[in-house]
């Protein structure tokens, strides 16, 4: 019988072909579905951004986008809300698309309602792969920015 210490411990591994623990292996890889999270994440970030700037260079179209602002920041926290931070992966709170607004206040609304019509398309993209329950919560938002597309073409063309 072996008696248990720090110097039999390698003795033992290699004799019950166990490759020991692996406290101290790399972390496993992010699963497809939280990677794709983890993008919606990201993207909702940088919409809240790019509102925040036009709205900083376009104080008149505060009625307008603090609304929709608003549910992009809703958006944020109930995508978060599904983020069990993976094991060394942050949960992303860095925008990393950092457009200058639109030139005038039409061109900023024509920014911002392509920057939705592009988020609608991504997350419908988003939808293979997803669980049903997640994919619910994709197409609800998706839902939501069609809507601030619609709203900020009726707005730049009025």
């Amino acid at each position: 019988m072996l008696a248990a210490s720090p110097s039999t411990l390698p003795l033992f591994l290699a004799l019950s072909a166990c490759g020991g623990p692996a406290v101290l292996g790399a972390p496993p890889a992010v699963s497809a579905q939280t990677a794709t999270l983890l993008r919606a994440v990201t993207a909702e970030l940088n919409l809240i951004w790019i509102y925040n700037k036009v709205m900083a260079a376009y104080s008149g179209l505060a009625p307008t986008l603090a609304p929709l602002r608003a549910e992009h920041q809703q958006h944020l926290t109930e995508l978060r809300a599904w983020v069990i931070e993976p094991s060394g992966k942050r949960t992303p709170d860095t925008v990393t698309v950092k457009p200058a607004p639109g030139a005038t206040e039409v061109a900023a609304l024509q920014q911002l309602r392509t920057a939705e019509q592009a988020a609608v398309t991504a997350l419908m993209g988003r939808l293979d792969g997803a669980s049903a329950s997640l994919a619910q919560l994709y197409a609800s938002i998706a839902a939501s920015e069609a809507t601030h597309a619609s709203v900020l073409g009726a707005r730049s063309a009025a």
